[in-house]
């Protein structure tokens, strides 16, 4: 079978103009203008099978809403090609734009003084869906996002959650076979993004839709995506199974102490970096560390191999007094962190 998307050396570019300080850089940037070039994709290649749950993850400016942008057809690719449901996307084919949809959490794209049912009926007429088709999907879909009471309203009038809710239904009601999703859950309370969650792994098991997801909450891609494609500075540093980054023997022990260890003393007489260690409550140097501890007596966590425990907890009996201890697994937001800042 082949694959929904494929993407083959993409690249993209953009120009903008330099500008010096003051009134002479103003003048010159008028009569004589100098141009800067920034790469945004920097080839990057992948394949994207029919049904599947793909999270896009980077820093701010790695190119995730550039890359998806070209794959919905809003902006052309420099070099390279990419091809959706077997079209180029920037041709913007009529049978190509009613099978995508793209929803960006940060850009509402229904129409603020209308009822959302009254949005519904215009994008209804404007995607030529069916009488009976519309009805059956607008139930379907208000039903699993629980929104039946509020269809009446204005959109303006709706909560957050609320209003992205509508945007999803007005972004699905065409029923597109690809969904690109930038940031769908951003802004939101946990109830809201649970359940906006929820529906959407509901919808892709459902109705076997090819979902592409960006998110800065790794609980979205977590919960959500079979596959994670992370970006970093306009190309692909990993690529499979989120499970995959956190297989490794590293965890992070913490422990509870009835002294008040500096950061410093505590690394040399556990022989670990410095910085592999996070410290809340008072400690000998004063201030309180970052993490918040909430039995008021110190906490030390250290990031470091399964491996390492016995030694460590031996060293540190043998200087301070331990209350308790836990072995915590590490987070896929401390992994990515740590992948953001090796390049590796």
């Amino acid at each position: 079978m082949n694959p929904i998307i494929q993407v083959s050396n993409v690249r993209r570019s953009f120009r903008s103009t330099k500008k010096e300080e003051g009134l002479k850089g103003t003048f010159k940037l008028l009569l004589k203008p100098e141009f800067q070039e920034h790469e945004a994709l920097k080839g990057v290649t992948f394949d994207i099978e029919e049904g599947s749950f793909v999270g896009l993850i980077g820093a701010n400016g790695a190119g995730k809403t550039t890359l998806l942008k070209i794959l919905s057809g809003l902006i052309p690719p420099t070099n390279g090609q990419a091809v959706v449901l077997g079209q180029d996307p920037f041709k913007r084919a009529m049978s190509f734009r009613k099978s995508i949809s793209l929803v960006m959490g940060q850009k509402a794209q229904l129409w603020w003084d209308l009822p959302a049912v009254d949005a519904f009926e215009l994008l209804k007429a404007i995607y030529s869906v069916p009488e009976k088709l519309y009805r059956e999907r607008l139930d379907t879909l208000a039903e699993l996002l629980d929104v039946k009471k509020l269809l009446n309203t204005q959109i303006r009038r709706l909560s957050l959650g609320e209003r992205m809710k509508m945007e999803l239904i007005g972004a699905l009601i065409h029923w597109p076979k690809v969904i690109f999703l930038d940031e769908p859950t951003i802004g939101l309370d946990v109830l809201a993004a649970h359940k906006l969650r929820e529906f959407l792994r509901e919808f892709n098991q459902r109705e076997k839709a090819t979902i592409i997801l960006t998110s800065h909450n790794m609980d979205d891609i977590e919960r959500l995506c079979s596959r994670v494609l992370i970006l970093k500075q306009g190309e692909i540093v990993f690529d499979g199974d989120p499970r995959k980054l956190k297989q490794s023997d590293e965890c992070r022990l913490r422990l509870r102490l009835m002294e008040s260890p500096a950061a410093s003393d505590f690394a040399a007489i556990a022989h670990v970096p410095e910085t592999a260690i996070e410290i809340s409550g008072p400690t000998a140097n004063g201030p309180p560390g970052d993490v918040a501890d909430d039995e008021g007596t110190p906490s030390v966590r250290i990031t470091l191999k399964r491996t390492q425990i016995a030694g460590v907890l031996q060293a540190v009996l043998a200087k301070y007094t331990l209350i308790d201890m836990t072995i915590e697994e590490q987070s896929l937001e401390k992994v990515i962190q740590r992948l953001y800042e090796s390049g590796t």
